[in-house]
Protein backbone atom coordinates (compact mmCIF):
# COMPACT_ATOMS: atom_id res chain seq x y z
CA UNK A 1 0.00 0.00 0.00
CA UNK A 2 2.83 2.39 0.85
CA UNK A 3 4.44 1.81 -2.53
CA UNK A 4 1.16 2.70 -4.28
CA UNK A 5 0.87 5.91 -2.29
CA UNK A 6 4.46 6.85 -3.11
CA UNK A 7 3.85 6.13 -6.79
CA UNK A 8 0.76 8.38 -6.85
CA UNK A 9 2.51 11.22 -5.03
CA UNK A 10 5.46 11.01 -7.41
CA UNK A 11 3.20 11.53 -10.42
CA UNK A 12 1.29 14.36 -8.73
CA UNK A 13 4.61 16.09 -8.05
CA UNK A 14 5.22 16.00 -11.78
CA UNK A 15 1.72 17.34 -12.43
CA UNK A 16 2.34 20.43 -10.27
CA UNK A 17 5.85 20.87 -11.62
CA UNK A 18 7.88 19.77 -8.60
CA UNK A 19 9.32 16.47 -9.69
CA UNK A 20 10.81 14.34 -12.44
CA UNK A 21 9.91 10.81 -13.43
CA UNK A 22 13.03 9.72 -15.25
CA UNK A 23 15.96 11.03 -13.25
CA UNK A 24 17.32 7.52 -12.74
CA UNK A 25 17.73 6.99 -16.50
CA UNK A 26 19.97 8.70 -19.00
CA UNK A 27 18.06 11.32 -21.03
CA UNK A 28 17.58 10.55 -24.69
CA UNK A 29 19.25 12.90 -27.16
CA UNK A 30 17.19 12.50 -30.33
CA UNK A 31 13.96 10.94 -31.64
CA UNK A 32 15.88 7.94 -32.90
CA UNK A 33 16.22 6.85 -29.27
CA UNK A 34 12.60 7.54 -28.34
CA UNK A 35 11.23 4.06 -29.05
CA UNK A 36 12.24 0.52 -29.92
CA UNK A 37 10.66 -2.78 -30.94
CA UNK A 38 8.62 -3.98 -27.96
CA UNK A 39 10.41 -6.62 -25.91
CA UNK A 40 7.30 -8.18 -24.38
CA UNK A 41 4.54 -9.96 -26.27
CA UNK A 42 1.93 -7.50 -27.52
CA UNK A 43 -1.23 -7.32 -25.41
CA UNK A 44 -4.59 -8.46 -26.71
CA UNK A 45 -6.30 -5.32 -27.97
CA UNK A 46 -9.71 -4.73 -26.41
CA UNK A 47 -10.71 -1.19 -27.37
CA UNK A 48 -13.03 0.54 -24.88
CA UNK A 49 -14.66 2.69 -27.59
CA UNK A 50 -16.55 2.14 -30.82
CA UNK A 51 -14.25 2.03 -33.86
CA UNK A 52 -16.17 4.70 -35.81
CA UNK A 53 -14.21 7.34 -33.91
CA UNK A 54 -10.92 5.71 -34.85
CA UNK A 55 -11.84 5.71 -38.53
CA UNK A 56 -12.72 9.39 -38.23
CA UNK A 57 -9.36 10.16 -36.58
CA UNK A 58 -7.44 8.28 -39.29
CA UNK A 59 -9.35 10.10 -42.03
CA UNK A 60 -8.49 13.47 -40.48
CA UNK A 61 -4.85 12.43 -40.15
CA UNK A 62 -4.72 11.37 -43.79
CA UNK A 63 -6.10 14.74 -44.88
CA UNK A 64 -3.60 16.64 -42.72
CA UNK A 65 -0.63 14.65 -44.06
CA UNK A 66 -1.69 15.31 -47.63
CA UNK A 67 -1.76 19.04 -46.93
CA UNK A 68 1.54 19.05 -45.01
CA UNK A 69 3.58 15.93 -45.83
CA UNK A 70 5.94 15.26 -42.92
CA UNK A 71 7.78 11.95 -42.58
CA UNK A 72 7.06 9.94 -39.44
CA UNK A 73 9.97 8.80 -37.30
CA UNK A 74 9.28 5.84 -35.04
CA UNK A 75 12.54 5.68 -33.13
CA UNK A 76 15.11 4.12 -35.49
CA UNK A 77 12.54 3.65 -38.27
CA UNK A 78 11.32 6.39 -40.60
CA UNK A 79 8.20 6.06 -42.72
CA UNK A 80 7.74 8.58 -45.51
CA UNK A 81 4.58 10.66 -45.51
CA UNK A 82 3.73 9.27 -48.94
CA UNK A 83 3.91 5.69 -47.73
CA UNK A 84 2.10 6.40 -44.49
CA UNK A 85 -0.79 7.94 -46.41
CA UNK A 86 -1.08 4.61 -48.26
CA UNK A 87 -1.25 2.88 -44.89
CA UNK A 88 -3.95 5.25 -43.66
CA UNK A 89 -5.94 4.74 -46.86
CA UNK A 90 -5.85 1.00 -46.29
CA UNK A 91 -6.76 1.18 -42.60
CA UNK A 92 -9.76 3.42 -43.28
CA UNK A 93 -11.02 0.95 -45.91
CA UNK A 94 -10.51 -2.00 -43.57
CA UNK A 95 -12.36 -0.29 -40.73
CA UNK A 96 -15.30 0.36 -43.05
CA UNK A 97 -15.50 -3.33 -44.01
CA UNK A 98 -14.57 -5.18 -40.83
CA UNK A 99 -17.19 -6.33 -38.39
CA UNK A 100 -15.50 -5.51 -35.11
CA UNK A 101 -12.45 -4.67 -33.07
CA UNK A 102 -11.14 -8.21 -32.80
CA UNK A 103 -10.86 -8.56 -36.58
CA UNK A 104 -9.11 -5.19 -36.86
CA UNK A 105 -6.71 -6.09 -34.03
CA UNK A 106 -5.75 -9.25 -35.89
CA UNK A 107 -5.09 -7.21 -39.03
CA UNK A 108 -2.81 -4.86 -37.11
CA UNK A 109 -0.86 -7.77 -35.64
CA UNK A 110 -0.32 -9.23 -39.12
CA UNK A 111 0.92 -6.02 -40.76
CA UNK A 112 2.54 -3.89 -38.07
CA UNK A 113 5.37 -4.13 -35.57
CA UNK A 114 4.69 -2.83 -32.08
CA UNK A 115 7.21 -0.31 -30.73
CA UNK A 116 7.43 0.72 -27.07
CA UNK A 117 8.32 4.28 -26.09
CA UNK A 118 11.33 5.20 -23.96
CA UNK A 119 8.95 6.36 -21.26
CA UNK A 120 9.74 7.46 -17.71
CA UNK A 121 11.18 4.99 -15.21
CA UNK A 122 11.05 2.16 -17.71
CA UNK A 123 10.36 1.41 -21.37
CA UNK A 124 6.71 1.74 -22.36
CA UNK A 125 5.64 3.56 -19.19
CA UNK A 126 4.14 7.04 -19.52
CA UNK A 127 2.37 9.60 -17.34
CA UNK A 128 -1.11 10.27 -18.73
CA UNK A 129 -3.11 13.44 -18.27
CA UNK A 130 -6.08 14.61 -20.30
CA UNK A 131 -7.50 17.73 -21.93
CA UNK A 132 -10.89 18.77 -23.23
CA UNK A 133 -12.72 21.59 -25.00
CA UNK A 134 -14.65 23.80 -22.57
CA UNK A 135 -17.94 25.49 -23.39
CA UNK A 136 -17.93 29.00 -21.93
CA UNK A 137 -20.57 31.66 -21.58
CA UNK A 138 -19.42 34.80 -23.36
CA UNK A 139 -20.40 38.37 -24.05
CA UNK A 140 -19.62 40.87 -26.80
CA UNK A 141 -18.94 43.61 -24.27
CA UNK A 142 -17.17 43.71 -20.91
CA UNK A 143 -19.44 43.30 -17.87
CA UNK A 144 -18.99 42.60 -14.17
CA UNK A 145 -18.78 38.81 -14.41
CA UNK A 146 -17.51 38.66 -17.98
CA UNK A 147 -14.47 40.82 -17.41
CA UNK A 148 -11.68 38.86 -19.10
CA UNK A 149 -10.95 39.15 -22.80
CA UNK A 150 -9.98 36.30 -25.07
CA UNK A 151 -7.57 37.83 -27.56
CA UNK A 152 -6.62 37.20 -31.16
CA UNK A 153 -2.92 37.31 -32.04
CA UNK A 154 -1.49 40.85 -31.68
CA UNK A 155 0.25 42.25 -34.75
CA UNK A 156 3.40 43.12 -32.78
CA UNK A 157 3.95 39.49 -31.72
CA UNK A 158 6.86 38.21 -33.79
CA UNK A 159 8.63 34.90 -34.12
CA UNK A 160 12.43 34.80 -34.09
CA UNK A 161 13.71 31.71 -35.88
CA UNK A 162 16.69 31.19 -33.67
CA UNK A 163 18.03 28.16 -35.49
CA UNK A 164 18.69 30.18 -38.64
CA UNK A 165 21.05 32.50 -36.75
CA UNK A 166 23.43 29.63 -36.04
CA UNK A 167 24.67 29.65 -39.64
CA UNK A 168 25.68 33.30 -39.28
CA UNK A 169 26.81 33.15 -35.64
CA UNK A 170 28.55 29.82 -34.97
CA UNK A 171 28.95 30.75 -31.30
CA UNK A 172 25.23 30.03 -30.96
CA UNK A 173 25.69 26.42 -32.08
CA UNK A 174 24.91 25.08 -28.60
CA UNK A 175 21.35 26.28 -29.13
CA UNK A 176 21.02 24.72 -32.57
CA UNK A 177 17.88 22.60 -32.74
CA UNK A 178 16.66 23.72 -29.33
CA UNK A 179 12.90 24.28 -29.29
CA UNK A 180 11.76 27.19 -27.14
CA UNK A 181 8.11 27.02 -28.18
CA UNK A 182 6.35 23.65 -28.20
CA UNK A 183 3.82 24.61 -30.85
CA UNK A 184 6.50 25.21 -33.49
CA UNK A 185 8.54 22.79 -35.58
CA UNK A 186 11.36 25.34 -35.65
CA UNK A 187 13.84 26.64 -33.09
CA UNK A 188 12.03 29.86 -32.29
CA UNK A 189 11.61 32.58 -29.73
CA UNK A 190 8.58 34.85 -29.51
CA UNK A 191 8.80 38.53 -28.71
CA UNK A 192 7.35 41.99 -29.25
CA UNK A 193 8.44 44.21 -32.12
CA UNK A 194 9.03 47.77 -30.91
CA UNK A 195 9.15 50.56 -33.47
CA UNK A 196 10.12 53.98 -32.11
CA UNK A 197 10.56 57.16 -34.09
CA UNK A 198 14.19 57.73 -35.02
CA UNK A 199 15.31 54.24 -33.99
CA UNK A 200 15.73 50.92 -35.73
CA UNK A 201 12.90 48.52 -34.74
CA UNK A 202 13.94 46.01 -32.09
CA UNK A 203 12.51 42.96 -30.32
CA UNK A 204 11.91 42.51 -26.59
CA UNK A 205 10.11 39.75 -24.64
CA UNK A 206 6.36 39.89 -25.13
CA UNK A 207 3.96 40.89 -22.37
CA UNK A 208 3.43 38.19 -19.74
CA UNK A 209 0.10 37.27 -18.14
CA UNK A 210 0.30 39.96 -15.46
CA UNK A 211 1.05 42.66 -18.01
CA UNK A 212 -1.77 41.55 -20.30
CA UNK A 213 -4.50 40.89 -17.72
CA UNK A 214 -3.57 43.08 -14.76
CA UNK A 215 -2.03 46.03 -16.58
CA UNK A 216 -4.35 45.57 -19.57
CA UNK A 217 -1.57 46.18 -22.08
CA UNK A 218 -3.60 44.80 -25.01
CA UNK A 219 -6.88 46.64 -24.48
CA UNK A 220 -5.54 49.58 -26.49
CA UNK A 221 -5.01 47.31 -29.53
CA UNK A 222 -8.11 47.57 -31.78
CA UNK A 223 -9.95 44.47 -32.94
CA UNK A 224 -8.19 41.90 -30.75
CA UNK A 225 -11.03 40.95 -28.40
CA UNK A 226 -12.87 37.82 -29.57
CA UNK A 227 -15.10 37.48 -26.49
CA UNK A 228 -15.46 38.57 -22.88
CA UNK A 229 -15.64 35.64 -20.44
CA UNK A 230 -15.21 34.73 -16.79
CA UNK A 231 -11.52 35.19 -15.76
CA UNK A 232 -11.15 31.67 -14.33
CA UNK A 233 -12.83 30.13 -17.37
CA UNK A 234 -10.42 32.07 -19.59
CA UNK A 235 -7.38 30.78 -17.70
CA UNK A 236 -8.38 27.14 -18.07
CA UNK A 237 -9.26 27.67 -21.72
CA UNK A 238 -5.67 28.85 -22.21
CA UNK A 239 -4.49 25.54 -20.78
CA UNK A 240 -6.85 23.49 -22.96
CA UNK A 241 -5.96 25.47 -26.09
CA UNK A 242 -9.47 25.74 -27.55
CA UNK A 243 -13.08 26.25 -26.57
CA UNK A 244 -16.61 27.11 -27.60
CA UNK A 245 -18.21 30.44 -26.68
CA UNK A 246 -21.94 30.27 -25.94
CA UNK A 247 -23.64 33.62 -26.60
CA UNK A 248 -26.87 34.78 -24.88
CA UNK A 249 -28.84 34.37 -28.14
CA UNK A 250 -27.94 30.67 -28.32
CA UNK A 251 -25.36 30.99 -31.08
CA UNK A 252 -21.87 29.56 -30.64
CA UNK A 253 -18.37 30.55 -31.75
CA UNK A 254 -15.51 28.09 -31.73
CA UNK A 255 -12.04 29.33 -30.91
CA UNK A 256 -8.78 27.48 -31.42
CA UNK A 257 -5.12 28.01 -30.63
CA UNK A 258 -3.45 30.68 -32.79
CA UNK A 259 -0.24 31.62 -31.00
CA UNK A 260 1.44 32.07 -27.63
CA UNK A 261 3.44 34.84 -25.95
CA UNK A 262 6.69 32.87 -25.71
CA UNK A 263 6.78 32.25 -21.97
CA UNK A 264 7.03 28.71 -20.58
CA UNK A 265 3.96 27.10 -19.06
CA UNK A 266 4.07 27.05 -15.24
CA UNK A 267 1.60 24.76 -13.37
CA UNK A 268 -0.16 26.85 -10.72
CA UNK A 269 -0.81 23.74 -8.62
CA UNK A 270 2.69 24.03 -7.15
CA UNK A 271 1.63 27.29 -5.48
CA UNK A 272 -1.50 25.77 -3.90
CA UNK A 273 0.05 22.94 -1.91
CA UNK A 274 -0.80 24.68 1.36
CA UNK A 275 -4.49 24.57 0.43
CA UNK A 276 -4.86 21.37 -1.62
CA UNK A 277 -3.25 18.06 -0.50
CA UNK A 278 -1.11 16.44 -3.17
CA UNK A 279 -3.33 13.40 -3.45
CA UNK A 280 -6.37 15.64 -4.13
CA UNK A 281 -4.72 17.84 -6.75
CA UNK A 282 -6.84 17.99 -9.92
CA UNK A 283 -8.31 20.51 -12.32
CA UNK A 284 -11.55 20.45 -10.33
CA UNK A 285 -9.91 20.99 -6.94
CA UNK A 286 -7.73 23.80 -8.30
CA UNK A 287 -10.70 25.55 -9.90
CA UNK A 288 -12.85 25.14 -6.79
CA UNK A 289 -10.15 26.66 -4.59
CA UNK A 290 -9.48 29.57 -6.94
CA UNK A 291 -13.16 30.45 -7.15
CA UNK A 292 -13.30 30.68 -3.35
CA UNK A 293 -10.73 33.50 -3.31
CA UNK A 294 -11.14 37.24 -3.87
CA UNK A 295 -10.67 38.67 -7.40
CA UNK A 296 -7.29 40.13 -6.37
CA UNK A 297 -6.12 36.80 -4.97
CA UNK A 298 -7.36 34.99 -8.07
CA UNK A 299 -5.35 37.23 -10.39
CA UNK A 300 -2.27 36.87 -8.16
CA UNK A 301 -2.47 33.07 -8.45
CA UNK A 302 -3.16 33.05 -12.19
CA UNK A 303 -0.22 35.37 -12.84
CA UNK A 304 2.11 32.65 -11.55
CA UNK A 305 1.76 31.14 -15.03
CA UNK A 306 3.21 33.79 -17.40
CA UNK A 307 2.30 31.79 -20.51
CA UNK A 308 -0.54 33.34 -22.51
CA UNK A 309 -2.47 31.88 -25.45
CA UNK A 310 -4.04 33.78 -28.33
CA UNK A 311 -6.97 32.37 -30.31
CA UNK A 312 -8.59 32.41 -33.72
CA UNK A 313 -12.11 31.65 -34.92
CA UNK A 314 -12.74 28.15 -36.26
CA UNK A 315 -15.30 26.85 -38.71
CA UNK A 316 -14.88 23.20 -37.66
CA UNK A 317 -13.47 21.29 -34.71
CA UNK A 318 -10.36 22.47 -32.91
CA UNK A 319 -7.19 21.72 -34.85
CA UNK A 320 -4.25 19.77 -33.52
CA UNK A 321 -0.57 20.59 -33.95
CA UNK A 322 -0.36 18.57 -37.18
CA UNK A 323 -3.42 20.33 -38.62
CA UNK A 324 -5.93 17.51 -38.19
CA UNK A 325 -9.13 18.24 -36.31
CA UNK A 326 -9.38 16.61 -32.88
CA UNK A 327 -11.37 13.41 -32.36
CA UNK A 328 -12.92 12.81 -28.94
CA UNK A 329 -11.22 9.98 -27.10
CA UNK A 330 -8.83 9.22 -29.96
CA UNK A 331 -6.47 12.21 -30.22
CA UNK A 332 -3.37 12.25 -28.04
CA UNK A 333 -0.70 14.89 -27.56
CA UNK A 334 2.98 14.05 -27.07
CA UNK A 335 6.31 15.82 -27.38
CA UNK A 336 6.49 16.33 -31.14
CA UNK A 337 10.29 16.49 -31.07
CA UNK A 338 10.32 12.80 -30.05
CA UNK A 339 7.17 11.13 -31.36
CA UNK A 340 5.57 11.08 -34.85
CA UNK A 341 2.51 13.19 -35.53
CA UNK A 342 -0.05 10.98 -37.22
CA UNK A 343 1.20 7.75 -35.69
CA UNK A 344 -1.33 5.08 -34.71
CA UNK A 345 -0.76 3.93 -31.13
CA UNK A 346 -2.14 1.79 -28.33
CA UNK A 347 -2.78 3.52 -25.01
CA UNK A 348 -3.27 1.48 -21.84
CA UNK A 349 -4.57 3.63 -19.02
CA UNK A 350 -6.75 3.94 -15.91
CA UNK A 351 -10.24 5.26 -16.71
CA UNK A 352 -12.19 7.14 -14.03
CA UNK A 353 -15.72 6.01 -13.20
CA UNK A 354 -18.01 8.52 -11.45
CA UNK A 355 -21.14 7.83 -9.43
CA UNK A 356 -22.94 10.95 -10.72
CA UNK A 357 -22.47 13.60 -13.41
CA UNK A 358 -21.45 16.28 -10.89
CA UNK A 359 -19.13 14.24 -8.66
CA UNK A 360 -15.62 15.67 -8.35
CA UNK A 361 -13.82 12.46 -7.33
CA UNK A 362 -14.10 9.12 -9.18
CA UNK A 363 -15.86 6.24 -7.47
CA UNK A 364 -13.31 3.83 -8.90
CA UNK A 365 -10.78 3.34 -11.70
CA UNK A 366 -10.94 0.76 -14.47
CA UNK A 367 -7.90 -0.55 -16.33
CA UNK A 368 -8.66 0.15 -19.99
CA UNK A 369 -7.06 0.45 -23.41
CA UNK A 370 -7.85 2.07 -26.73
CA UNK A 371 -6.33 2.79 -30.11
CA UNK A 372 -5.32 6.44 -30.43
CA UNK A 373 -3.70 8.73 -33.00
CA UNK A 374 -0.79 11.00 -32.08
CA UNK A 375 -1.84 14.34 -33.56
CA UNK A 376 -1.15 17.04 -31.01
CA UNK A 377 1.38 18.55 -28.62
CA UNK A 378 1.35 21.10 -25.81
CA UNK A 379 3.45 23.42 -23.70
CA UNK A 380 3.30 21.08 -20.69
CA UNK A 381 3.75 17.91 -22.74
CA UNK A 382 7.52 17.58 -22.73
CA UNK A 383 9.74 14.54 -22.62
CA UNK A 384 9.40 10.87 -23.59
CA UNK A 385 7.16 10.05 -20.62
CA UNK A 386 4.24 12.46 -21.23
CA UNK A 387 0.92 11.80 -22.94
CA UNK A 388 -2.20 13.98 -22.98
CA UNK A 389 -5.49 12.33 -24.05
CA UNK A 390 -8.18 14.51 -25.62
CA UNK A 391 -11.45 13.54 -23.94
CA UNK A 392 -13.97 15.68 -25.81
CA UNK A 393 -16.19 18.72 -25.25
CA UNK A 394 -18.22 20.13 -22.39
CA UNK A 395 -18.81 19.30 -18.75
CA UNK A 396 -18.76 15.50 -19.10
CA UNK A 397 -15.36 15.64 -20.79
CA UNK A 398 -14.15 18.10 -18.15
CA UNK A 399 -15.18 15.72 -15.37
CA UNK A 400 -13.15 12.89 -16.89
CA UNK A 401 -10.16 14.93 -18.04
CA UNK A 402 -9.75 16.83 -14.79
CA UNK A 403 -8.75 13.80 -12.72
CA UNK A 404 -6.53 11.99 -15.23
CA UNK A 405 -3.02 11.75 -13.77
CA UNK A 406 -1.96 8.12 -13.79
CA UNK A 407 0.73 5.88 -15.14
CA UNK A 408 0.00 3.92 -18.30
CA UNK A 409 1.57 2.27 -21.32
CA UNK A 410 2.11 3.65 -24.83
CA UNK A 411 3.03 1.62 -27.92
CA UNK A 412 3.11 2.65 -31.59
CA UNK A 413 2.15 0.55 -34.61
CA UNK A 414 4.89 0.69 -37.25
CA UNK A 415 3.94 -0.64 -40.71
CA UNK A 416 6.19 -3.41 -42.00
CA UNK A 417 8.08 -3.03 -45.27
CA UNK A 418 6.29 -6.03 -46.74
CA UNK A 419 2.92 -4.46 -45.92
CA UNK A 420 3.78 -1.21 -47.69
CA UNK A 421 5.08 -3.20 -50.64
CA UNK A 422 1.64 -4.83 -50.88
CA UNK A 423 0.03 -1.40 -50.97
CA UNK A 424 2.18 -0.37 -53.94
CA UNK A 425 2.62 -3.60 -55.93
CA UNK A 426 4.09 -1.82 -58.94
CA UNK A 427 7.21 -0.95 -56.92
CA UNK A 428 9.56 -3.78 -55.90
CA UNK A 429 10.54 -3.97 -52.23
CA UNK A 430 14.20 -3.06 -52.85
CA UNK A 431 13.51 -0.13 -55.16
CA UNK A 432 14.16 2.45 -52.46
CA UNK A 433 10.50 3.44 -52.25
CA UNK A 434 9.70 1.34 -49.18
CA UNK A 435 8.63 2.53 -45.77
CA UNK A 436 11.94 2.63 -43.99
CA UNK A 437 15.02 4.76 -44.45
Amino acid sequence: MKSKIFFLLKWVLVLVGLGSTHCARSPIKNPGQAMRVAKASPPQIVDDMRLEGLKEALQKTRLALRKKPVDLQFGPTTVTAENYILVLDDLVKKLAKMGGGEEFATYLAEHFDLYEVYGGDRWGEVFITSYFEPILEGRKHKTGRFSQALYATPKDLVEIRWGQFVETLPQLSDLSGKVFEQKSRQSVLRGRLVAEVGQMPYVVPYFDRAEIDLQQRLEKYPGLVLAWVDPVDAFFMHIQGSGTIQWPNGKKTRLGYASQNGYPYVPIGRFLLDAIPLENMSLQSIESHIRSRSPEEVQFILNKNPSYVFFRKLTGDAETFMGAEVTSGRTIATDYSLYPKGGLALLQYEKPVFSTDDTLAPQRWETSMRLVVDQDTGGAIRGPHRVDLYWGKGDAAKQMAGVMRHSGQLHYFVPRKSYIAELQPSKPLNSGAGADK
